[in-house]
């Protein structure tokens, strides 16, 4: 009789978060998230089918109006590789539930796998309830999806084996809020890629001229302690509504660290922070100023993951410019604007690739600038990327620190250099998914460097003559440490390159 008590209580123990109780404990559980502490859900799909698109429909209900258009996410618990893996032989398929507020929890009411139902839950009380819908679909390899929509074949290898692919699709139950994600921000189409040749300001005029693609492979960078011109554009007054211009350039105000370097405020004034607006603001990723109402990062940003290609819609989008502490809400010289739009480059195909993995955010109110507010310069150089190969550029950014951090309070700088894609492709075989001809590699390989929550962050290069910072790389794609789902600080840094942009870029800021 003791031993069945005990069971019992274990059972309760794993069915009841916060009082909630699973519908069908065999197929979902409610967790808690240690590091967070929100209440998430979990899924477990026991012998899926083998060779067959693999489709999960979930549907649960909250007692609220949601405040803002986040209604959650459904993902693989583990990757798109190790997921069919694990189908393959034979054991359970794993996803994971966000729901979209802490509080009150929401409440499943049905769980649906290739058509049949595995769960079913009662309503929850409540004169208000809204019902969110969520689908995801993992086609395993040489399994093709019904609709190739939005797809777009890039110009890498064939790999050995076709990773798998999955769609999500989100949808709310009628007359409680609309549906913005089934309608992507759409994009004017891509023009030509020429070279800028203006001295650096926040918008510069393209003239137009072919690309050399790189050829011949260049030597390992050496690290050089200063960098070297990459222009001689002719020098302009200094006053803040300038570009590229730090308060602390030169002298020896970075005191080194372990893997980074400290920062001090307005020392990097175009670098922003982007912040989910959920409960509370979750930190998304950074950003450059480029204008008093622009700001670009990374497509991958403004996905709801790296499994899925639904978009984030923006009016749950904040960008903090100016910030220096990550969380200091009311910090000095820091102002916080909404995202009244975005604008992902046309070619992003939301693969592995870095290539067009940009986006211009449209501020609802313009900003001001300050002494901790500036935009950086484009990039006013050669498009080509030898003229800039074994140069020593600047990454700074809030991500993930050398002691596991998954954020640091403060924004650290690393210096990287530049290297050529020939040897790029040499040092891991891997990064040939990707590259393209429009991203280029940079870093030490020494564990340093940009990682987890840096993307989106500007690589900058320093023209000694103008004493300006200019743009040419956007951080994108890192290989992963084979031992843990974090960057590879032993392996370069995949950016896109923005110079080969220029022209894109400059259409967006003109007419938004």
């Amino acid at each position: 009789m003791a031993k069945i008590s005990i069971l019992i209580a274990l059972l309760l123990l794993c069915t009841l978060v916060r009082g909630q109780v699973s519908p069908c404990p065999q197929y979902f559980q409610y967790i808690m998230d240690p590091e967070t502490n929100e209440v998430l859900g979990q899924i477990e799909i026991p012998s899926p089918p083998k060779n067959v698109q693999l489709h999960i429909r979930v549907i649960f209900k909250i007692n609220t109006q949601l405040p803002t258009r986040y209604v959650g996410r459904l993902e693989l618990l583990r990757s798109k590789e190790e997921s069919v893996r694990d189908v393959e032989q034979g054991r359970s398929l794993m996803y994971r539930l966000y729901f979209p507020l802490r509080n009150p929890i929401s409440s499943v009411i049905g769980i649906w796998f290739n058509g049949e139902q595995y769960c079913s839950g009662p309503d929850p009380p409540g004169n208000f309830i809204t019902t969110i819908e969520l689908e995801h679909t993992l086609f395993p390899p040489n399994v093709l999806p019904l609709s190739a929509s939005g797809s777009r074949p890039t110009s890498a290898p064939t790999p050995p084996k076709k990773p798998p692919r999955e769609h999500s699709r989100v949808t709310l139950s009628p007359g409680i809020i609309n549906n913005v994600f089934l309608y992507p921000t759409m994009a004017p189409q891509s023009i030509p890629q020429p070279a800028p040749q203006l001295p650096p300001r926040p918008i510069p005029q393209p003239t137009r001229r072919p690309i050399r693609p790189t050829r011949p492979p260049t030597p390992r960078p050496i690290p050089q302690p200063v960098p070297t011109p990459q222009s001689a554009p002719q020098p302009v007054s200094q006053s803040h509504n300038q570009c590229g211009i730090s308060q602390h350039v030169g002298g020896n105000v970075n005191l080194l660290i372990s893997n980074g370097q400290k920062t001090l405020p307005g020392q990097w004034p175009w670098l922003v922070a982007l912040f989910i607006v959920r409960t509370e603001h979750v930190f998304q990723c950074a950003g450059s100023i480029l204008t008093h109402k622009h700001v670009i990062t990374a497509a991958h940003c403004l996905k709801f993951s790296s499994y899925t290609n639904e978009t984030i819609p923006p009016n749950v989008l904040e960008v903090a410019l100016g910030r220096f502490h990550l969380h200091a809400w009311r910090e000095q010289g820091t102002e916080n604007r909404q995202v009244a739009s975005y604008i992902i480059h046309p070619d992003y195909a939301h693969s592995n690739t870095g290539d067009s993995d940009l986006a211009i955010l449209i501020l609802r109110t313009p900003v001001e600038y300050s002494s901790f507010i500036k935009p950086v310069c484009m990039w006013s150089g050669p498009t080509r990327l030898q003229s800039v190969v074994n140069k020593m550029a600047y990454v700074v950014g809030w991500g993930r620190d050398e002691f596991g951090h998954r954020y640091t309070e403060e924004p650290r700088m690393a210096m990287v250099p530049i290297v050529s894609l020939e040897d790029c492709l040499l040092s891991d075989p891997r990064f040939i998914y990707l590259i393209s001809n429009r991203t280029f590699c940079a870093g030490l390989q020494d564990n340093s460097g940009p990682c987890n929550g840096d993307s989106g962050s500007g690589l900058v290069l320093f023209d000694p003559v103008t004493r300006r910072y200019q743009l040419r790389g956007i951080v994108s794609r890192s290989v992963y440490d084979r031992s843990e789902p974090v960057c590879d600080l032993t392996k370069y840094i995949v950016f896109v390159d923005v110079a080969r942009y220029s022209s894109w870029i400059l259409q967006q800021i003109s007419q938004t």
